[in-house]
């Protein structure tokens, strides 16, 4: 006899955004009370959010900043991932990337540090360092092709 669950769970435990891993240093942050990492070699500047122009234009995109004469969208990472909205921490800034050919700038509420991650702090694809667990995210993942489009610039990936 095969039991059916009341409600089903196709894609329930299914994330927006796919996490990619390997060894080397990593800059973590917060955003909303979760833990994130993102491989440094992506990362080109971090910036106070007051150097944002903000707009109303998108649920996810919430303004324009410029590091070195180059705008670049800034996106608010809690409606990107989907995560509940809330107010930003005390002090948020904004973490300028590269996503391969253009820069894009992630709100997060707290920067935390660096932290150089071997093979073994991956465990089912989660880096676990000091009891925390954290989501690794690629710039290229949270800023897609269509994402890009929807500016009106195409990238190619």
């Amino acid at each position: 006899m095969t039991t059916n669950p009341i409600i089903p769970r196709d894609g329930v435990d299914k994330s927006r955004v796919d996490t990619v891993y390997k060894a080397g240093r990593y800059l973590t942050f917060r955003v909303a009370r979760q833990d994130f990492a993102m491989n440094i070699a992506f990362v080109r500047s971090i910036l106070p959010v007051h150097q944002m122009k903000a707009i109303e234009a998108d649920k996810w995109v919430c303004g324009f900043a410029a590091v070195s004469g180059r705008e670049f969208p800034v996106v608010d990472l809690r409606a990107k991932l989907g995560i509940a909205p809330g107010s930003h921490g005390r002090e948020p800034f904004i973490i300028v990337v590269d996503t391969g050919e253009k820069l894009a700038g992630f709100i997060a509420d707290r920067v935390s540090g660096i932290l150089d991650l071997r093979a073994r702090d991956f465990r089912n694809g989660v880096p676990r360092t000091h009891g925390r667990a954290r989501r690794v995210l690629e710039p290229a993942q949270v800023m897609t092709a269509e994402d890009w489009a929807a500016f009106g610039l195409n990238v190619r990936v």
